[in-house]
Order: structure tokens, then sequence, then C-alpha cells
């Protein structure tokens, strides 16, 4: 995974969290075709997240 210089830091403590963000970063960001590029490498970021904490989640 790559880490961009400037980072946002977000801890989840369910994966739900992080499905909910998705889902609201697709919804909203759907239309504006310029931050498609940027926005597809923090959804892999979350999707990496959602699969990460499914993993550990009881």
């Amino acid at each position: 995974m790559k880490t961009p210089i400037h980072s946002i830091n977000i801890d989840f403590s369910h994966s739900s969290e992080a499905k909910a963000l998705l889902e609201v970063l697709d919804a909203r960001f759907a239309p504006f075709p310029n931050a498609e590029s940027y926005l597809d490498g923090v959804c892999d970021q979350l999707k990496e997240a959602i699969e990460l904490l499914e993993s550990v989640e009881v």
C-alpha cells in the first residue's frame, strides 16, 4: 500500500463504519469525474480496511 506524503488516518472500530464511509464516498463523488483517480485509491484502501476488520471481527 502506498502512503502519500499528505495522508489522513482514520481508526475504525467496526467494519460497518468503513462500509458506511465507502458508501458515502461512492454516492457523493460519483458525479465529479476529476475526483475519480484520487478517490479510487481511497476506496481501495477502504476496501482493504473492511476486509481486515471483517477478518478479525467475531
